[in-house]
């Protein structure tokens, strides 16, 4: 059965996520880099030893190497905790809000600064965003594809973990260029998705 919706950003997302299905269903072996945990870390501040208690390979005192590789389940399950706290309500919106800012993560390491120093526009970003994806997490695949002059689909074959920290994702790359995103979102048979962007 396909499921579609249709958002733009400043429509928030109402309902809760099942923490626990959203991790099974990340195979053990995909990666995320570490500098996606250490803001996180120090977000948790106090809180930081008893998440870390339940992830697979907790770093020693909460210090991520920003360009090693660490499970995705552990940072979803961070991810998750930070989210909660920093935007209490509803945990589908809160998680899109914070994968917005994972872009400027991004951006301002150093990879990212020569990456984004040759994008002129959230079109040429998308196109990209399956290169940066590959540099920055191991093991979900995706294209994307122009659909129009402002308009990509950014297309998982298989998708892995939440649907709305992926809707963060696509909708802050446009807003790095100032620009509002429109997104349907489709999840087809096999947990195919597609975010279709445009701006």
């Amino acid at each position: 059965m396909t499921e579609r919706f249709v958002t733009t950003a400043d429509v928030p997302l109402e309902g809760d996520i099942d923490l626990a299905a959203t991790l099974a269903s990340i195979p053990l072996d995909f990666t995320t880099k570490g500098m996606f945990f250490n803001r996180y870390v120090a977000a948790l501040g106090a809180e930081w030893e008893a998440v870390a208690a339940t992830l697979l390979e907790p770093e020693k005192h909460g210090r991520y190497h920003a360009f090693e590789s660490y499970p995705m389940r552990d940072y979803i399950r961070v991810f998750d905790s930070v989210a909660r706290a920093r935007f209490p309500g509803s945990p589908r919106e809160a998680f899109r809000l914070l994968a917005r800012g994972e872009v400027e993560v991004f951006a301002d390491s150093t990879l990212g600064k020569v990456t984004f120093s040759l994008l002129r526009d959230p079109g040429a970003t998308l196109l990209r965003y399956p290169d940066i994806f590959m540099v920055i997490a191991r093991g979900p695949e995706l294209t994307s594809e122009r659909k129009a002059d402002r308009r990509v689909a950014v297309t998982f074959p298989r998708y892995y973990g939440s649907i709305e920290n992926g809707l963060g994702l696509v909708e802050g790359l446009v807003q790095s260029f100032d620009e509002n995103p429109r997104v349907e979102v489709t999840v087809g048979a096999g947990r195919e998705v597609v975010f279709d962007v445009s701006w």
